[in-house]
């Protein structure tokens, strides 16, 4: 991914088999370490959480999710 997102982008990210599906809450660190903060709830997230939580990508791990 590029620095196109922004807060509140919904983003998802393949970690194994695993797919993450989240909010962006905030992007930080320096230019070529691009952090991004993602919120993780089940109305997005599905049955990955239980209960609202963060979790913290590198931001070319992350896709922005397309309007369908």
């Amino acid at each position: 991914m590029s620095d196109e997102l922004a807060y509140r982008d919904p983003v998802v990210a393949r970690v194994g088999q695993v797919e993450y599906r989240g909010t962006v809450r905030e992007i930080y660190g320096r230019h070529e370490r691009r952090q991004v903060v993602v919120d993780l709830t089940p109305e997005v997230s599905g049955y990955i959480v239980a209960e609202p939580t963060t979790a913290v990508f590198p931001i070319e791990e992350l896709h922005l999710v397309e309007a369908a």
